[in-house]
């Protein structure tokens, strides 16, 4: 019996299949990206990739689990992991490999900045020369850096949006994807924004705030990093 179709096309992008890795620890490097290739997924978005990963300073653990009451076995993840805090260098030669290596499969770049017109530009020219098929700017992030106006701290301002999509689409020559959080009263409203400025798509969601639990033993809540944690 011959399998069915899936080839797709989505603003111009021909997918073999529309299943797609998202952004996070399965796309975090080169090599785990190209394990989920050969295992059949149509493409892959990167983890998200900025100009400076000297101030993405990641912790450990960053992850917990929620099991059940009833049966203890895990029935969802939380993570606290901030965007790569590997060189914009190193991905640049990552994202190369990888199309070399995989013509067929589709490779989309994750990228976020502070809110900075000049380096929005920096980063668009320098990854969409890689040959990457798409840009998904990560306007979601809830652990984000909102000390430098980033992730989330810009998706849930529609100005910002706005703002951020519009300096993108000035030097783009490929799709340009908003991706948008859910920690919002209205997801409606980024979303239009997005689309006023010109993005050609929207990816939705990011992380949802929540807290996974707390360790009754301790009090701490979880994961928890030298006593401390945060909503993921």
């Amino acid at each position: 019996m011959p399998h069915p179709e899936l080839k797709t096309v989505v603003n111009g992008i021909v997918f073999e299949n529309p299943f797609l890795l998202a952004s996070g620890p399965p796309t975090t490097n080169a090599r785990v990206i190209a394990k989920g290739f050969d295992l059949g997924w149509g493409g892959a978005v990167t983890k998200t990739i900025s100009l400076d990963a000297a101030k993405v300073i990641n912790v450990s653990p960053r992850y917990a689990k929620l099991r059940s009451h009833e049966t203890g076995e895990v029935i969802g993840f939380e993570n606290i992991e901030l965007i790569s805090d590997r060189p914009i260098e190193a991905w640049l030669d990552d994202l190369r490999q990888i199309r070399k290596a995989y013509p067929s499969k589709v490779l989309i770049a994750s990228i976020m900045e502070e809110f900075d017109r000049a380096r929005w530009h920096q980063i668009v020219r320098l990854v969409q020369e890689t040959g990457v098929h798409a840009l998904e700017l990560n306007l979601s992030c809830p652990h984000g850096m909102p000390e430098r106006r980033m992730g989330m701290a810009m998706g849930e301002d529609p100005e910002c949006v706005s703002e951020v999509v519009s300096w993108v689409k000035e030097v783009s020559k490929i799709p340009v994807w908003a991706k948008l959080t859910p920690n919002v009263a209205r997801i409606s409203e980024p979303a239009e924004a997005a689309v006023k400025a010109r993005a050609d798509g929207l990816a939705a969601i990011n992380t949802i705030l929540s807290v996974n639990g707390i360790d009754l033993a301790t009090l701490r809540p979880l994961p928890t990093v030298e006593g401390w944690s945060m909503p993921g």
